[in-house]
């Protein structure tokens, strides 16, 4: 009778210990999840909107036969972001539980369950197997053929960032229509660590330019990708050709566009462009940042055998902007030249692109102050470091009108046919701006302080940098000619000017053909 008796006692006291676990409010989600081969990194919410925890939070990762494999106590409300399980069993699966104490008691409050990626090598075939790469963002896939993405819906399939590897093959992705303007936006989306290498992309539409997209907010648009962000990532032996990027920003922070990658901190090798367009309309005072390759070249970057086809057209049209500061940089081949690190970071580039731009501000009547800084390059608009063997033979036009509401704000525009502005001691070598029928014309209103050459637009120091004009001189302001006043070297003779086979070859092969 005892026994029976003690039966019924444990089985009320499991009922009542069950019935408190389901009638708590108190429950835990994840978010900002990133699984890899060997770690989880995830953040928590808790919610108690009834005050019913009274101790201890933790967080616990449970191996398939019940296990604690690592566990985390929560003693601050930092402690439930970016919380990272690693060195695990990619063979495993893991599930993560949030045990929270509630009058006494340690109650599951949330739980999940996570497979980790295979490093087994995936093939793609198919456009939906390519969309499906974001189960595993840090996967191994190769491409068996070409895919068409004619007539199917896109979206990059890494908007949290890639970090596996991704080999083309020499195969073709074509066809691929996006339909909007996000954070990242590119084939790619958001690479960190990761290498793509040996692909061809073709007929990729980010918007048109009779239906461009629009953006509110910050962005990083490449065709590629719009952003790579570790120093680790390779790009490699990509073509992009007959694509375009067509969009609107209205954001007051940032867009940051290239024909490859829109921010770029990575190493790219033997990267080319053909028949590429690159048409962005701004609306307000983000800092703008736009190149034939990249958008903005950060301080660990390397570039080299890098070859644009891609004209790149600017309208600014500002939004009744009043009191504020616009920073315009535009490069042929990089719109923001930051790679300080490396010695011959950038070498063996050339871009054969057409920049325009038209700049109306749209200051308004009540403006007391502002500066307006406008960079504009064949190679680069602004550049912190220098660049070896290159070359830019395409026409820059930038046209400014007057605005009379503009009398208080500081205009200042840097036109180079090489580069817009040189703020480094580091010598440029064998960068020329080859010129047949190509022009720059620049047209702006007597209120504007305009630096411009054949070459550089304004440089810093004194150092001697061995970079000229060969062909066709050409620098006219308001249709004037002001080749008087440029002092730029003009060469008579380019045979074995470069230093590089690349260089070399590449001016060979695109330019001269070109101008016979």
């Amino acid at each position: 009778m005892k026994k029976f008796l003690g039966i019924i006692v444990g089985i009320f006291f499991l009922t009542m210990l069950v019935g408190c676990q389901s009638k708590t409010t108190a429950t835990a989600s994840f978010y900002d999840v990133d699984v890899q081969e060997t770690t989880i990194t995830l953040s928590v919410l808790v919610s108690d909107p009834d005050l019913e925890i009274t101790g201890t939070v933790t967080i616990k990762l449970i191996r398939p036969d019940g296990t604690v494999a690592n566990y985390k106590e929560i003693t601050t409300e930092e402690d439930y972001v970016n919380i990272v399980f690693s060195s695990l069993d990619n063979t495993l699966q893991y599930s993560v539980e949030v045990h929270a104490t509630i009058d006494r008691d340690s109650i599951i409050i949330g739980s999940a369950t996570y497979t980790l990626p295979t490093a087994d090598v995936v093939h793609i075939t198919t456009p939906e197997q390519f969309l499906a790469m974001n189960l595993n963002r840090a996967g191994n896939y190769v491409l068996d053929n070409d895919i068409d993405f004619t007539d199917v819906i896109f979206s990059s399939p890494f908007s949290s960032a890639f970090s596996g590897t991704f080999d083309g093959q020499d195969f073709t992705i074509s066809n691929v229509t996006f339909d909007h303007i996000s954070t990242y936006t590119g084939l790619f989306g958001y690479v960190s660590s990761g290498t793509i290498q040996n692909l061809v992309i073709d007929q990729v539409s980010i918007g048109t330019e009779a239906n461009p997209l629009v953006m509110a907010t910050s962005s990083r648009v490449g065709i590629l990708a719009g952003y790579i962000s570790s120093s680790t990532a390779i790009v490699e032996n990509v073509i992009i050709k007959n694509s375009e990027i067509n969009y609107s920003s209205s954001s007051t922070v940032q867009a940051y566009v290239g024909g490859v990658v829109g921010e770029f901190r990575a190493s790219m090798i033997n990267v080319t462009l053909e028949n590429v367009n690159i048409n962005l309309t701004n609306t307000s005072y983000g800092k703008i940042k736009i190149g034939g390759a990249v958008g903005l070249l950060s301080a660990d970057a390397k570039l080299n055998e890098i070859y644009s086809e891609a004209d790149i057209h600017f309208i600014m049209v500002g939004n009744a902007l009043k009191d504020r500061d616009v920073q315009v940089n535009i490069g042929g081949v990089v719109g923001d030249h930051n790679a300080i690190t490396y010695l011959k970071a950038v070498q063996n580039v050339a871009s054969m692109g057409d920049i325009t731009v038209d700049l109306d501000f749209g200051t308004t009547a009540d403006t007391t102050t502002g500066f307006y800084a406008v960079y504009v390059g064949g190679i680069a608009g602004f550049a912190m470091s220098n660049v070896t063997n290159g070359f830019y033979g395409g026409t820059i036009t930038l046209n400014h009108e007057k605005n009379e509401n503009e009398t208080d704000v500081n205009k200042t525009f840097f036109v180079g046919g090489l580069f817009g502005f040189y703020g480094s001691s580091k010598a440029n070598m064998q960068v020329v701006r080859y010129n047949v029928s190509k022009t720059i014309d620049i047209n702006i209103s007597d209120d504007v302080t305009l630096k411009a050459s054949q070459t550089f637009g304004d440089k810093v120091g004194t150092t001697t940098h061995e970079v000229g004009v060969f062909g066709d001189e050409s620098l006219n302001v308001n249709t004037v000619s002001e080749l008087a006043g440029d002092s730029s070297v003009v060469y008579t003779d380019l045979t074995d000017y470069f230093s590089s086979d690349w260089g070399q070859t590449t001016f060979e092969n695109h330019v001269i053909p070109v101008n016979e």
